[in-house]
């Protein structure tokens, strides 16, 4: 089965670009920009919460650092990374409430245990190339985009069980994002495709299900993207400059962001709450999903 969305709504009374929208068409939520941060962050990319909820951990990959902010003011806590780590790109916890850092320049997976605002080195999975997407599985799987090697690839207790890099007769294109999406079988896998403007979603042992892509307008290199608890994906479509929302049906539901940020690479959706990174901005902006009045 392919989902290829034909027709994006764009939804959102605040961030409309313009394009009409019938009353038939329109979502019963919008859009809220909460809180921005201060431009103090070089080309930031992707983010998590800590498992308590304190901390939003942000990867700063142009100052080789992550970053720890307060969640809602959106100001600096902590800096953790500085010296170990090189243009990191994305972060994870696992269920052992493990730190995972995408760290790509040094061509390897970082683990962290942080006590408070203080992060402790514990391991490291050396000879991936280029790894800038990284996510943890129920069972204890690792998923990573290795980019640089065009695939995705499972670990295990720091060992590769297997990789795949080709779905519905493309070669995957610098992969850069991965994400867990249950499922009554298990779970599966879903994988950002840029250099072929899609998103593919696999089964946990990488038989391709679907891919999500859309003409109207087509993705633009859509990087990082997050799922929320209603199953909404959120793309950051990196050269439209725009996130866009789609149902667990693939089914387009709104656009935002476009008006504030350029070249949006991370994106966080947890409860109410998103968080986009603004990478040409250096900053990281708050949004709050509301229900339509």
């Amino acid at each position: 089965m392919r989902c290829s969305v034909a027709l994006f709504l764009i939804c959102s009374v605040l961030f409309s670009a313009g394009l009409p929208v019938r009353a038939e068409d329109e979502k019963d939520f919008k859009i809220n920009l909460l809180s921005v941060s201060e431009p103090f962050m070089l080309s930031p990319h992707d983010m998590t919460l800590t498992p308590d909820g304190m901390y939003l951990v942000i990867t700063d990959m142009g100052n080789d650092r992550i970053l720890l902010l307060d969640p809602l003011k959106l100001t600096l806590q902590a800096i953790i990374g500085e010296d170990e780590l090189s243009v990191p790109h994305d972060v994870a916890f696992d269920g052992q409430g493990r730190l995972l850092v995408a760290d790509s320049g040094n061509d390897r997976i970082v683990m962290y245990r942080l006590e408070g605002t203080k992060a402790i080195l514990i391991d490291t999975w050396d000879g991936i190339d280029g790894p800038e997407g990284i996510t943890s599985a129920p069972d204890g799987r690792v998923f990573i985009a290795a980019t640089l090697e065009h695939h995705i690839l499972s670990m295990k207790n720091g060992k590769i069980e297997k990789a795949v890099g080709r779905a519905w007769g493309k070669d995957l294109d610098r992969p850069h994002d991965v994400e867990i999406q249950p499922t009554d079988k298990g779970y599966n896998v879903i994988t950002s495709d840029p250099g072929n403007n899609r998103l593919v979603v696999f089964d946990q042992d990488f038989a391709p299900q679907y891919e999500i892509s859309t003409w109207d307008p087509p993705f633009s290199e859509p990087k990082y993207f997050s799922r929320d608890e209603e199953d909404r994906l959120y793309i950051a479509d990196q050269y439209n400059h725009v996130v866009r929302v789609f149902d667990k049906d693939a089914t387009p539901l709104i656009s935002f962001a476009d008006r504030h940020v350029k070249l949006p690479e991370g994106v966080l959706a947890k409860g109410n709450r998103v968080w986009v990174s603004d990478s040409d901005g250096g900053r990281v902006l708050l949004y709050e999903l509301a229900e339509k009045q």
